[in-house]
């Protein structure tokens, strides 16, 4: 069970939203029950052999009472930036990953990239990565804002290419339509945020999935939901 605080807040944040996010934080990472994730020696030899620099790596803590929340088979986004480090929003902010902390934490995984025949694609690959670099350090975006002050997962990879000039089309976030939405956007825009999940309808290629993910159209899925579940 966590009991870390965070506390890498943006400048003059509310002692409030320091409260709930901490809150959120704690809840979100329960994980059900104890296990050992679903990747296999497979997954990690042949996902190794695929990565590329500037690759989009999805990951799916499915233990999590976030994967209830979130929906899909994927909880988490991040970026491979190479030497087999990755750099990802958490809840302590922006920071480093490494391989192993991917491999042994999720129980899915997917490769996106641009594609193959895309214009300036080194350049591209180059300046998402450098602005990812820059991010290093600043907060976790608790409050799913457009600001730049802090990233959540899915929004530092995406702002990372498109700073780059890159069109992924997705939008970070999304601006509430129905009334109701309006409503829940005054205590929190968590629900406008772009997830994980949406990243294969976005402008990239899916070039890996791990042995439990089918692919049926753009949509991602597990490969067989009884199966897995009995592992959880």
């Amino acid at each position: 069970m966590r009991t870390h605080l965070i506390t890498n807040f943006p400048p003059n944040y509310p002692l409030y939203k320091k409260i709930s996010a901490n809150f959120i934080y704690f809840f979100t990472g329960l994980s059900i029950t104890p296990r050992h994730n679903l990747l296999s020696s497979n997954d990690l030899i042949k996902s190794r052999l695929h990565l590329r620099r500037g690759d989009i790596v999805l990951v799916g803590d499915l233990r999590q009472i976030l994967a209830s929340m979130i929906g899909g088979c994927f909880t988490h986004a991040t970026m491979y930036v190479g030497r087999k480090l990755f750099i990802e929003a958490a809840g302590n902010g922006v920071k480093y990953s490494t391989l192993n902390h991917i491999f042994t934490k999720y129980d899915t995984l997917a490769i996106l990239r641009l594609p193959k025949h895309t214009s300036h694609k080194h350049k591209i690959i180059k300046n998402t990565i450098k602005y990812a670099q820059q991010q290093v350090g600043k907060a976790y975006d608790y409050d799913f804002s457009k600001t730049k002050q802090g990233f959540f997962c899915s929004k530092l990879v995406n702002e990372s290419y498109r700073s780059a000039g890159y069109k992924t089309r997705l939008a970070s976030t999304s601006q509430p339509r129905s009334w109701i939405s309006k409503i829940i956007t005054m205590f929190t825009r968590a629900h406008t945020a772009l997830r994980p999940t949406r990243f294969p309808y976005g402008n990239f290629d899916v070039v890996f999935l791990s042995h439990n993910l089918i692919r049926k159209g753009k949509k991602i899925l597990l490969n067989d939901k009884k199966a897995i579940s009995k592992n959880l």
